[in-house]
């Protein structure tokens, strides 16, 4: 991405996208959660029991933190643009979630930095592997910056609900695997949801215009693209061949590539009359953003230790349902009752889709039949 398109990520994806991709796994044929910055947070199955008080709490926390992450890519900008460097942007973001995953670390082996340091001692393999994800999530983004300048943060927010999908669809060609028929209704639910939120018939001419133009829809499908292969290839990929090392140690070498990978598109990108490494820092709306990305990793830790995935699950057609209306309210984002209507497809859709088990190994031929037919046949 060039230096003038001073653009942070995560599902999140948003959200920092690592920060979502507990959750997208739960669905497709695995019984792991992923996501979050914690985005390689294992799933707590703690029930609500007797923490119902704690983990409410700590679930509006999730949603509130969520929402304001959305919201202020957009207010960190100034005419439509960011004026600080968004790579610098995320090189302060990933250095905190690394200082993160260090004292995690450090606390684990009470202080002993040599048991620390030979916990590092891991295949070339592994480090490579997380290196082409840091590489990937740092590109991941850098795009979550530039769709930001070109949708609201509710548009974004209902597409990336179609992430469980584009998931789903990359599982099922690349690893074979399954869905239950009910997935795929909820998918093809989440598909004519979306047309209405996004496009409509110009009572003059008409033709079907896109709200924010053919050029920022297909942006905006790329990214949510992207952001679901690194889910898969995380999940897929790494994480079978890394799951058997401490998690700080998997954290760590992932956010310290981050952490190289942004310097270096800072570095690269910069030209002799570009501004200073922290020109811009003077916007508070910059610095609420990076704390919230930064920290958004632990607020997810918190759900999954005091409630359940089913909290995770619930937060994203929650936030999506606010930021439909917030994104009104402050950037005069379009809205009418044809749009509501899309919008609360997609979010009933999205939590029925979440919610349904994985299919059985048992039923997986079965499965993979009736998923071709209901594709082929548009169901």
């Amino acid at each position: 991405m060039s230096a003038t398109q001073r653009i942070t990520s995560h599902s999140n994806s948003s959200t920092s996208l690592e920060e979502k991709e507990h959750l997208l796994e739960k669905n497709n044929g695995t019984n792991k959660l992923d996501l979050s910055s914690a985005p390689l947070s294992p799933e707590k199955p703690n029930s609500l029991g007797g923490n119902t008080g704690q983990s409410l709490f700590f679930f509006v926390i999730l949603v509130g933190q969520s929402i304001g992450t959305q919201t202020y890519f957009k207010l960190s900008q100034r005419g439509g643009k960011y004026e600080y460097n968004t790579m610098s942007a995320m090189f302060i973001v990933e250095l905190f979630k690394l200082c993160i995953s260090l004292g995690q670390l450090m606390t684990a082996n009470h202080g002993n930095i040599q048991a620390c340091t030979a916990q590092f001692k891991v295949p070339k393999r592994i480090y490579l592997a997380y290196i082409f994800l840091a590489l990937s999530y740092a590109l991941y983004n850098q795009l979550i910056f530039f769709v930001m300048r070109l949708v609201d943060p509710g548009t974004f927010t209902l597409f990336k609900s179609l992430t469980p999908a584009f998931v789903a669809f990359l599982n099922f060609f690349a690893f074979g695997k399954t869905l239950t028929l009910s997935q795929v209704y909820c998918i093809f639910i989440q598909i004519c949801g979306i047309i209405p939120v996004t496009a409509s018939t110009n009572v003059e001419t008409g033709k079907v215009d896109f709200t924010y133009g053919v050029q920022s829809m297909i942006v905006l499908t790329a990214t949510i693209t992207f952001g679901a292969f690194n889910t898969v290839y995380n999940a897929n990929v790494v994480k079978k061949e890394a799951g058997s090392y401490p998690l700080p140690v998997q954290n760590s070498i992932l956010y310290a590539g981050g952490c190289c990978f942004n310097m270096l598109f800072y570095i690269f990108s910069m030209s002799p009359n570009d501004e200073s490494f922290f020109f811009g820092y003077d916007n508070i709306n910059v610095i609420v953003l990076l704390f919230l990305q930064s920290t958004i990793g632990v607020t997810i830790s918190f759900v999954y230790k005091h409630g359940d995935a089913v909290l995770k699950t619930l937060s994203q057609p929650v936030v999506s349902a606010v930021l439909l209306f917030l994104s009104n309210i402050l950037f005069d984002a379009p809205l009418d009752i044809i749009k509501i209507s899309g919008a609360g497809s997609v979010i009933i859709s999205t939590m029925l889709y979440l919610k349904l088990p994985p299919p059985e190994e048992s039923n997986a031929k079965n499965t993979k039949s009736r998923f071709k037919a209901a594709f082929c046949c548009g169901v």
